[in-house]
């Protein structure tokens, strides 16, 4: 008969769960308490599922834990199973769900997960990883069976989470970063949406009627002066929304904003609208293949008729893109 870890009692940090530098937080921090801990990791799902091969949590031996492998239904349960493999010094690839030995431990979807613990992970290699996050560079751990933990930094953009030899490649990628270039109630909404649903954001306004508002959301706000875009915070990572009326000024900013390469680039405004614009880029000289990368008329569903409605409509249209950038 399987024996079920009997320990301190699990608890949930609420480090955000979405920012794979949780789990590399709290690890550090364990670390510098004199705590030992757990780096916990899906290496294999069967049925359904609300997280993707590898979804990670954190587990220290005082109990505390964050992230998720599942949608919130198992994971203390195995916290206290990762206490249990940390205070034994060796780490386990466990089952969850259909098939597993924790017959008291099931997933409501019915599917199955293995997960690999791998305890008293290398503090440089945790320290690292945050560095990477925090410096926006894509990086890959390697992470195999006996708790042998290897970070790789030739991760680029395309690369995918995978099994390799034995071994899961978990790919890192920064998280989505939006840069707002405009002015107006729309690029407010959007930047209040964005901030809500856990996007970093930076903003270049063309007037300062607002800038007061977006900087107290957490927004920094650039404001653009004379004929010259300053220099915006852009990685493959990123996404570039234009929320502007003026269609010359729009025009002249576009010229520069087209030579950035963001997974997402787009501009409010109607059919018509974004027509004209194309025709004014390509008067001005403007090659058909960078015109092909500006979006428009954007958001998932519209017309939208309010800032609230073009703002989500907006934001989901930049979700929808990031999850087809890493697949």
């Amino acid at each position: 008969m399987l024996e079920i870890a009997t320990t301190a009692p699990p608890r949930d940090t609420f480090l955000d769960p979405d920012d794979p530098a949780s789990v590399f937080r709290l690890l550090e921090s364990g670390s510098r308490e004199g705590l030992s801990g757990a780096l916990l990791t899906i290496v294999e799902t069967k049925g359904g599922g609300p997280r993707a091969l590898g979804a990670q949590m954190a587990v220290l031996e005082d109990g505390r834990y964050c992230g998720y492998i599942s949608g919130g239904c198992v994971e203390a349960a195995v916290a206290a199973e990762a206490i249990r493999c940390i205070r034994a010094g060796a780490g386990e690839r466990m089952r969850f769900g259909a098939g597993s030995l924790f017959l008291d431990i099931e997933l409501p979807c019915g599917g199955s997960l293995d997960v690999q613990v791998s305890v008293r992970p290398d503090l440089q290699i945790v320290e690292r990883a945050l560095r990477l996050i925090e410096a926006r560079t894509p990086f890959c751990l390697a992470i195999g069976l006996r708790d042998e933990i290897e970070l790789i930094l030739d991760a680029g953009a395309t690369e995918r989470t995978h099994m390799r030899a034995g071994r899961l490649l978990r790919h890192y990628h920064p998280l989505t970063r939006l840069v707002l270039v405009g002015e107006g109630n729309e690029l407010v909404a959007l930047a209040r949406a964005a901030l809500s649903a856990g996007l970093s954001v930076a903003s270049f306004l063309t007037a300062d009627t607002h800038r007061g508002i977006v900087d107290d959301l957490g927004a920094p706000a650039t404001l653009i002066t004379g004929a010259d875009l300053p220099t915006l915070p852009v990685d493959p990572f990123t996404a570039i929304v234009i929320v502007m009326h003026d269609r010359f000024k729009e025009s002249r900013l576009l010229e520069d904003i087209l030579s950035y390469e963001p997974f997402y680039l787009g501009a409010v405004g109607s059919q018509r609208t974004h027509a004209q614009r194309l025709e004014r880029l390509g008067a001005a000289g403007m090659p058909v293949e960078r015109l092909s990368h500006l979006r428009g008329p954007i958001g998932l569903f519209g017309p939208a008729r309010t800032s609230s409605s073009l703002a989500i409509s907006v934001l989901a249209e930049i979700l929808e893109a990031r999850m087809q950038l890493d697949g």
